[in-house]
């Protein structure tokens, strides 16, 4: 079995962690630090139970950026400020991350969209809103299509987590020559994670790396309280959540993924834009060179598959990005957004 540290590695590339990418010189500038550093709005959606929405620019339709798995609107400094010049660009922070309050329960795909749809009838946004969702974000972006069309006029998904994404990943590395026993090791220890994040939310601070890892690729006071942020044991308890409910199972599948594939999701002809990663980024340990590439060519099909969900689908496969495109590749991220406002306006 895999030490603590590499099953961490493991997991920080099976896309659904909150590692953030080197950015050696950003195409866009980044929001102030006074914005990140602070809530915006707080929004109660459930007795008293609050949400953080964070709103920049006017114009309709407003878009709603939702972050990847235990991330916060930290994850989108690159975009929405671009965004918000275009239209009005908000960023929220799902339950127990970020600014928002933690929530009675699991922490599913189930759970995310309903807060959604709450948040956007408690806040008062008129009329439906582009959806900007990354990675595990791109699954809630379905089941909201699914769960409340009206609230929807469109998606941007960012290289997203898709229904059966385990199943065909884990086929995929099996088929370039991975053992039963390989695939059982990346899950064990995906698991094994998943209750060191639990351990870590009853120990007292400070914290070891393992429980919270500091960001050093971010500016020191952001990276700071980023880390801050991440050592709450209610922030812990929702990562564990997150990550179990979306994690790989023996079988493909999981309770997000099951979530996802009992709703009927249909774009219509409301514009879905999927954004790829166009670096293969193979660095989990316990798969060769072959089986990731194997791996992300199962990854980057899944995508393929979205597409149809709308008669206005299509995919762009961004070269030298990884999984973290509004990192990476901003400009890539703002121009599918452009382009998405552009077609719900001329509907």
């Amino acid at each position: 079995m895999l030490s603590a540290k590499a099953a961490l590695a493991t997991l920080l590339t099976a896309l659904v962690m909150t590692a953030v990418p080197a950015v050696a010189a950003p195409e866009t500038p980044p929001l102030p630090d006074s914005i990140l550093m602070n809530p915006g709005k707080m929004v109660t959606v459930d007795g008293t139970r609050r949400i953080n929405l964070s709103c920049l620019g006017s114009g309709s339709p407003t878009v709603l950026f939702d972050a990847g798995s235990s991330d916060s609107t930290l994850s989108w400094a690159l975009v929405q400020g671009e965004v918000a010049k275009l239209t009005r660009a908000c960023a929220y922070d799902r339950a127990g991350i970020g600014f928002s309050d933690p929530r009675k329960g699991e922490s599913d795909a189930r759970a995310a969209v309903a807060d959604i749809h709450a948040l956007l009838k408690a806040a008062g946004i008129k009329g439906p809103v582009l959806y900007v969702g990354h990675s595990l974000a791109g699954l809630f972006g379905v089941l909201l299509a699914a769960s409340y069309p009206d609230d929807l006029a469109g998606a941007v998904l960012v290289d997203p987590a898709f229904a059966g994404e385990w199943q065909s990943m884990l086929a995929a590395s099996v088929a370039a020559g991975a053992s039963p026993a390989t695939v059982d090791a990346f899950i064990a220890n995906f698991k094994a994670q998943v209750r060191r994040y639990r351990e870590c939310a009853a120990l007292p601070a400070p914290l070891p790396d393992d429980c919270a890892e500091r960001d050093t690729r971010l500016p020191s006071s952001l990276a700071n309280f980023k880390k801050v942020q991440m050592s709450r044991p209610s922030y812990l308890l929702t990562r564990a959540s997150e990550l179990e409910n979306a994690g790989p199972t023996k079988d493909g599948t999981n309770v997000d993924e099951k979530e996802v594939e009992a709703a009927t999701a249909n774009f219509g002809d409301k514009p879905l834009i999927v954004l790829t990663r166009g670096n293969v980024d193979n660095a989990i340990p316990v798969f060769t060179e072959e089986q990731g590439a194997g791996m992300y060519r199962a990854w980057k099909a899944g995508h393929e598959k979205l597409v149809p969900l709308s008669t206005r689908g299509s995919q762009r496969v961004v070269p030298g990005s990884g999984h973290y495109i509004q990192y990476n590749k901003p400009l890539a991220v703002i121009e599918a957004v452009k382009q998405a406002l552009t077609e719900v306006r001329g509907r």
